[in-house]
């Protein structure tokens, strides 16, 4: 019972509408999220390592991964993260001790009941849906043109000389691909125990020029007798020669999930151009004074990070 609590508890909480607000990530990543959600960075040992069999194949390669989710589930993460038992956690406790008085007939009514109790928790504590993130940097082109001749890098090169009607019918091919083993253009088998359903597929480049791919679906995961259907967003691109990944998992409440994500990750794709435009208008204006002001107000606010800050700052100064 405790390895099954375990895995429901950690698998559950990967993943109510509140007011919203930006969310700066070290100046690296802008986020508009609900005003409950906090992120940690993951600098655990075993991430580190995990991170380090991607950043050792190309030179000078750096990435940073990070959770992005409500406060009150950042808090129970770290908390796992530096070595607090997961049976000594308050939710797993009171899970436990109902767990007590109950009689399974077998192991399919313990699992089911099992999830049941983790989502009433997640919607009594109004635990939305989780973000992990990463951040590379170097940009797309970058790692394309480094690790030239690998099968993905050279089809990225390919993607980023392409315009939108191009992308469109390679976009086809590619989840044609992506879907080969269960030729329904739909299901993509992950392993043994886990398959992605995805509903969107989509690589363009917005407005502008800036390459992504978009998508959401269902992961399905099967564990023994017990059953898992996990509501999924992915969100790749690059900024301010950058790389960033974004994924997304939501367990309760996901009937507006993929609009809240769609919210999420908007400040990354516009605020490349709206600083470039607002630091050009800001240095374009006559009082030295009244520019510094409103660029140290840009910066204190997120919408300008400490590089850009600086850069724009310089420019006032020469």
């Amino acid at each position: 019972m405790r390895k099954l609590l375990t895995v429901v508890i950690l698998g559950f909480f990967w993943c109510n509408i509140l007011p919203a607000k930006i969310l700066n990530i070290e100046n690296q990543i802008l986020l508009e999220v609900p005003s409950s959600h906090e992120y940690i960075e993951y600098d655990n040992e075993e991430v580190r390592e995990s991170i380090e069999e991607v950043t050792d194949l190309i030179e000078g390669l750096e990435i940073k991964m990070f959770l992005v989710g409500p406060s009150k589930y950042v808090e129970f993460e770290k908390a796992i993260l530096d070595g607090e038992d997961i049976m000594e956690n308050e939710y797993v406790k009171s899970i436990m001790k109902k767990a007590e008085k109950k009689r399974f007939k077998d192991e399919m009514q313990q699992g089911k009941w099992f999830i049941s109790e983790a989502k009433k928790i997640m919607k009594k504590e109004k635990i939305d849906f989780m973000t992990y993130a990463l951040v590379s940097n170097k940009s797309l082109t970058e790692l394309a043109l480094e690790d030239e001749g690998d099968e993905v890098a050279d089809m990225i090169t390919e993607l980023q000389n392409m315009n939108n009607s191009e992308l469109e019918e390679s976009t086809k091919e590619i989840r044609k691909m992506l879907t080969l083993l269960s030729g329904n253009n739909k299901s993509i088998p992950v392993n043994d125990e886990m398959t992605i359903n995805l509903n969107k597929f989509k690589i363009a480049k917005n407005e502008y020029g800036k390459l992504f791919l978009k998508s959401n679906g269902k992961m399905i995961w099967v564990m023994g007798a017990m059953k898992i259907d996990i509501m999924l967003n992915l969100f790749v691109t690059e900024n301010n020669d950058n790389a960033y990944l974004f994924m997304s998992a939501c367990y309760v409440n996901c009937s507006k999930f993929n609009n809240k994500f769609d919210k999420m990750i908007k400040p990354i794709i516009s605020t490349n151009t709206q600083v470039q435009k607002t630091t050009s208008n800001i240095s374009d204006s006559g009082d030295l004074t009244e520019q510094l002001k409103t660029l140290s107000e840009l910066y204190k606010s997120g919408t300008l990070t400490k590089e850009e800050f600086e850069k724009a700052k310089k420019k006032i100064l020469d």
